[in-house]
């Protein structure tokens, strides 16, 4: 998923209200519509953004389960690699908020295909998840949630 909306000033790294607003809405969606997540894990914080930690905060508080922020929006190749070939990640609910710009690619690397993914995403488009289901070794069948608030 994309992170929450930003505020109208380029300069500023934070969520906008509007923004705020979501990811506290977010959090209890997630839990009655997706479920737990096992795992969160956000786009590392950079001096242009912290919207991805921030949009998933209020979630992590909820259920207790610290986001993992430790990967650069640029390396989504190494969290998509690790969560392929790591069996902790095996049959568990995991949740990506990450920059629009690298959504698309990171799908991809999950192996997504073309069809399944806005390529490229909607920069006005912050309440779009993409939902992946694994079973066995085949490409994953993705869905796309629209958020409804």
């Amino acid at each position: 998923m994309r992170h929450a909306e930003k505020p109208e000033d380029p300069r500023d790294a934070h969520l906008s209200d509007g923004g705020r607003t979501r990811a506290e809405k977010l959090a209890a969606y997630v839990l009655t519509d997706l479920g737990k997540p096992d795992f969160l894990f956000a786009s590392a914080p950079s001096k242009h953004s912290v919207r991805p930690i921030e949009t998933i905060t209020p979630l992590s508080n909820k259920i207790g389960v610290p986001i993992d922020s430790t990967i650069a929006e640029q390396d989504y190749p190494t969290l998509a690699q690790g969560l392929l070939t790591d069996p902790n990640f095996e049959g568990k609910l995991v949740l990506i908020c990450w920059h629009h710009g690298h959504i698309p690619d990171l799908a991809f690397a999950l192996g997504a295909s073309g069809v399944d993914v806005p390529n490229p995403w909607d920069p006005s488009v912050f309440n779009l998840i993409l939902n992946f289901a694994y079973s066995d070794r085949s490409p994953p069948s993705v869905t796309q949630i629209t958020e409804p608030f």
